[in-house]
């Protein structure tokens, strides 16, 4: 292989160069400078309310999708184990030719009966659900409307439609109306938002949204990957807590976070999902989704399901830890997911904040820009329903003494 950085042709610009000058990628090649190790943080064990890392220690952790503590659930990982000894590590095919098992077809038909659709489809991620609907919507006159502060492969998948994607303002109705409004009377209309947004826990309006998609003629595709197991009666989302599901034209889930596992699905119509399997890249060309993984998300389900008290306790335990968070002067972005943010700003403070929390004991996610926008950095929270109380009063403290102290040491311009 050529080494890095090595032009072809004698004054012919290399065309990795944005690869080789890319500044996070300079971070995560010296952990050592500031911030640097505040990502892809390796842990020793599974990702449970306290969590052994990599270094030996055992921190709270506050940085994990595993909403309802099923990823380290006994019954979970024996479904998984059953699985692996019945149909190997891979499916080796995709699923239009030899990737399919009883098992994709059980967690599909169960989760299509959770949500009450007519059928779903499994992906291997979240975000190729998001691409594999996205992709095969509209045509060429047609748009689609996204909120600014959906989750990144949403925005991908949408550039991806033969439909023009044009943005509204996160969570602002009338940008929204002024977009239905000026679209073409004659065009298609998708509007696209997440139920609960990843990086700051904040819920989409769906009741004023569903309220202009019916008024316009749109279609609603809503993201429910941080919103299953979280809200609603029996976990199924934003949509199920606002009241609006059944007014909702397709679902897309990861089953990475409550579902204790990976891969994604896509819940919609008996019709829609045909005309997905016979086009979308990411079903008909990538490899199904790994039996242990499918066994895993079903075991998963079939417990939220079966005991929806977990989405309770999930939501009692975010209620104490904002409370805490408030009571010691850090003061998170008003929410109702399990996704707690705690303002920071500037990414000096963020990367401070971080690293004094990390030390006390406390792991969580430090987002700065490109995910967030610039010097509006946060501490991301994301919390189990299998935290203590004890837990998350310790954390809350060493939380908000971290950030004190960030602000504090790191000098911020006027």
């Amino acid at each position: 292989m050529p080494e890095a950085g090595r032009i072809p042709v004698q004054g012919r610009r290399d065309p990795f160069t944005p690869l080789f000058e890319n500044s996070l990628a300079a971070l995560l090649r010296d952990p050592a400078s500031v911030g640097g190790s505040t990502v892809a943080v390796p842990t020793g064990g599974a990702p449970l309310p306290v969590t052994q890392y990599a270094d030996g220690r055992s921190r709270i952790n506050l940085g994990t999708g595993n909403y309802l503590g099923l990823a380290g659930d006994p019954r979970v990982m024996a479904a998984a184990a059953e699985a692996l000894a019945r149909y190997g590590t891979s499916t080796s095919g995709s699923r239009v030719l030899n990737g399919t098992t009883e098992l994709h077809l059980a967690l599909e038909e169960e989760l299509a009966d959770h949500y009450g659709t007519e059928t779903a489809i499994l992906t291997s991620s979240g975000v190729n659900a998001n691409v594999a609907l996205l992709s095969t919507v509209c045509g060429p006159d047609d748009v689609l409307l996204v909120d600014g502060h959906v989750h990144a492969s949403l925005h991908a998948a949408a550039a991806a439609s033969r439909g023009r994607a044009v943005r509204f303002r996160h969570n602002e109705m009338d940008s929204l109306a002024r977009r239905l409004e000026d679209a073409d009377p004659r065009a298609g209309v998708v509007v696209v938002v997440d139920g609960v947004y990843s990086m700051t826990g904040e819920t989409a309006p769906l009741d004023r949204i569903t309220e202009l998609c019916a008024r316009y003629g749109a279609r609603l595709v809503v993201d429910e990957a941080h919103g299953l197991g979280v809200l609603g009666k029996t976990g199924r989302g934003a949509a199920e807590h606002l009241g609006v599901l059944s007014r909702v034209d397709a679902v897309t889930v990861a089953l990475s976070k409550s579902l204790a596992s990976v891969g994604g699905a896509i819940m919609t119509s008996r019709a829609a999902a045909e005309g997905i399997r016979a086009s979308a890249m990411p079903y008909v060309f990538s490899a199904a989704n790994d039996p242990a993984s499918v066994a895993a998300a079903l075991a998963a389900l079939r417990i939220l399901r079966a005991e929806p008290e977990r989405v309770g306790r999930l939501q009692d335990n975010c209620a104490l830890l904002r409370e805490v968070l408030r009571a010691n002067g850090a003061e998170p972005i008003a929410g109702e997911g399990a996704v707690i943010a705690v303002p920071t700003g500037p990414e000096e403070v963020t990367a401070t904040a971080w690293r004094r929390a990390f030390d006390a004991g406390v792991y969580t996610n430090a987002v700065a820009y490109p995910a967030v926008p610039r010097g509006k950095g946060v501490l991301r929270l994301t919390l189990m329903a299998t935290h203590t109380e004890e837990q998350l009063r310790r954390a809350g403290e060493i939380i908000a003494e971290s950030v004190a102290a960030a602000r504090a040491l790191v000098p911020v311009p006027a």
